[in-house]
């Protein structure tokens, strides 16, 4: 069955631009003009996939995306003017997947969302996390962690950051969504508790801590487990 992506965004010519996108990369496409209706589709017709505009009227992107975070899981991109890095934060941290900035190359458009279909849809089908056929592996049953076939020693609270982390590989995560995640820290504890574990995390399973290929820093913004 193919999947349906929900646009949410008050710019008519461009929704059309971008259901023609969407039809003729083997899309369905549902669409929405105002952030109340897109709301109502988001949480009725339960897309696979939602392309969400900040500036939607009347209540605005960020709170379509908190409501909808309340019931569902599934991938928002936020596509919007405001390209500044705290809005790119701010985006993040209310529950979005990813962002992306007009204009905006088509192909990159089609590339996310196949990126990010095919993340949310792997089948969970047992307890670990297997990355690069292996070399490391987070049994998330046992709390247990290997590299290289070899025991990886780590605190609870490493073990926990690494699995939110892995989680959601690939996803750039917020310092304060990446604390509260993983150990229900508020924000005015995130920044200073942070560094210091991810400094512990690198040393632990990177060849090369300095050059780090898992954990990395995407500076003024948080950190991403690589995966590629």
């Amino acid at each position: 069955m193919n999947a349906r992506i929900l646009v949410i965004d008050d710019d008519i010519p461009l929704t059309k631009t971008l259901e023609r996108l969407l039809n003729d990369g083997g899309y369905l496409s549902l669409a929405a003009h105002t952030a109340e209706d897109g709301l109502y589709l988001a949480l009725n017709e339960a897309p696979d996939l939602i392309l969400l505009d900040v500036m939607v009227p009347n209540m605005g992107g960020w709170e379509v995306c908190r409501r909808v975070r309340i019931e569902s899981g599934v991938p928002i991109i936020f596509l919007t003017a405001m390209g500044d890095a705290e809005n790119i934060v701010r985006g993040l941290e209310m529950g979005g997947d990813d962002y992306i900035v007009k204009p905006f190359n088509p192909q990159v458009v089609l590339a996310r969302i196949m990126a990010h279909l095919r993340r949310f849809s792997m089948p969970d089908q047992t307890n670990n996390l297997v990355f690069k056929d292996g070399l490391l592996i987070i049994d998330l049953s046992a709390h247990s962690v290997k590299k290289q076939g070899i025991e990886v020693d780590l605190t609870p609270r490493e073990f926990q950051l690494l699995t939110v982390l892995a989680r959601n590989a690939g996803r750039v995560l917020t310092t304060n969504e990446l604390v509260r995640n993983a150990w229900g820290m508020d924000q005015m504890l995130a920044r200073d508790n942070i560094k210091p574990y991810i400094h512990y995390l690198r040393k632990k399973i990177e060849d090369d801590p300095t050059s780090p290929d898992w954990i990395q820093t995407v500076r003024g913004i948080g950190y991403r487990f690589n995966v590629g």
